[in-house]
């Protein structure tokens, strides 16, 4: 255990702390880093916020940017196979940033983080800061079924991520659980007591206020260590499971007639989603930037569905709305950008609204090749 007493001695010794955040794709971990920020920030400290994708053109980033929160990113790639960057962008936070807390989240398709980032940050002579923390989120409802042996939404590949991800937490978040009766809360939290012995188990809803102070409290201790003994993984199963995600990024404009923003983003939205769900693909997550001459929002549809977005959907005022869209799932990433295409052109004939689209990428993520992977042993001879 000499690495969680190292990383225990780094939160009381260094002023930055450092948390980094894992988890699968949709489990919730940006809405809790942002609300961890404003926390922080409206107690007078300073943040900053590394964000990851296997794309370049991130909904995330943009979003914490509008909650005025400092952020970088890490794009093309995940934290592991591009740690120089990672490295440079927390580098550029601590020196014209000086915050006192940094939450980095990786891509939710990354696995072996413990090995591949956080031992190499701690253990590394030119680390620009130590981890104080790791959580990893999951989605309670997703957590649930998988804990309880029913069928997921994704091929066993895909579900080998999941399953690393789980098994490597220091502090496992399980997340959204307001979206389970409190029956189900109770059962999925003795699932995964039984199922991970001594893992340090969390429930949280993101969106409250006193959850994320809670959330905050612990982690800014230093308390979830890291497991003690090495994740198993295979990386020809990682690869396999990354490669059957597409990833597709682009940009949408709309000129819509006045009052009509609202309504066109979001039959835009029910037609991609719809569309994607009548072919039977899983879901990682579809997220939505959209912005008027007035008015911004963010809209998250993650594997399983949750009601109400179109509710809280504000007003977009203006003839000209543009939105951002990430989307992540499995599916041919040609078959994916085709099928989005169709739903944009349907949106514009039921609404009447012009369509022009803008850099457009889809893809499948590159076979992970880590720049660094220490074992537990080396770091414990390294801690000594």
């Amino acid at each position: 255990m000499i690495l969680g007493s190292l990383m225990r001695l780094v939160a009381r010794d260094e002023k930055m702390r450092l948390h980094l955040v894992a988890g699968f794709l949709g489990s919730g971990k940006t809405t809790a880093i942002i609300g961890a920020c404003k926390l922080l920030m409206a107690q007078g400290q300073r943040v900053g916020v590394v964000t990851n994708d296997q794309g370049k053109y991130l909904v995330d980033t943009a979003f914490v940017r509008l909650a005025d929160i400092p952020a970088v990113e890490v794009s093309g790639g995940c934290f592991c196979c591009h740690y120089d960057d990672l490295h440079a962008r927390l580098a550029m936070l601590r020196d014209e940033v000086h915050p006192d807390a940094i939450f980095a989240e990786s891509v939710g398709s990354c696995a072996d983080v413990v090995a591949t980032v956080i031992r190499p940050l701690l253990t590394l002579s030119d680390s620009p800061a130590q981890p104080t923390s790791f959580s990893v989120f999951a989605d309670a409802r997703l957590l649930h079924r998988r804990l309880l042996g029913m069928p997921m939404p994704f091929s066993d590949s895909i579900v080998y991520l999941f399953d690393r991800q789980i098994e490597e937490a220091g502090l496992l978040v399980i997340n959204k659980i307001d979206l389970l009766t409190p029956e189900q809360a109770a059962e999925v939290e003795q699932l995964a007591q039984r199922r991970f012995p001594g893992k340090r188990l969390r429930r949280q809803n993101s969106l409250a206020a006193k959850s994320i102070a809670e959330w905050v409290e612990l982690i800014d201790q230093g308390a979830p260590v890291m497991p003690a003994r090495d994740n198993e993984i295979d990386y020809e199963r990682y690869g396999e499971g990354e490669s059957r995600l597409a990833w597709l990024d682009q940009e949408v404009r709309w000129t819509v007639r006045e009052g009509q923003g609202r309504p066109v983003v979001i039959a835009m939205i029910e037609q991609i989603t719809a569309a994607i769900r009548a072919q039977n693909w899983g879901i990682g997550h579809l997220k939505f930037l959209a912005r008027g001459e007035q008015g911004e929002a963010k809209i998250s549809i993650p594997t399983l569905e949750e009601a109400g977005w179109q509710e809280r959907m504000p007003s977009l005022r203006g003839r000209r709305i543009e939105v951002l869209i990430n989307a992540r799932v499995e599916a041919e990433a040609h078959a994916l950008r085709e099928l989005i295409q169709q739903s944009l052109e349907q949106t514009a004939q039921a609404t009447g609204a012009t369509l022009s689209e803008s850099r457009v990428t889809f893809f499948h993520p590159d076979t992970p090749h880590p720049t660094h992977r220490i074992s537990a042993s080396s770091a414990t001879l390294n801690a000594s």
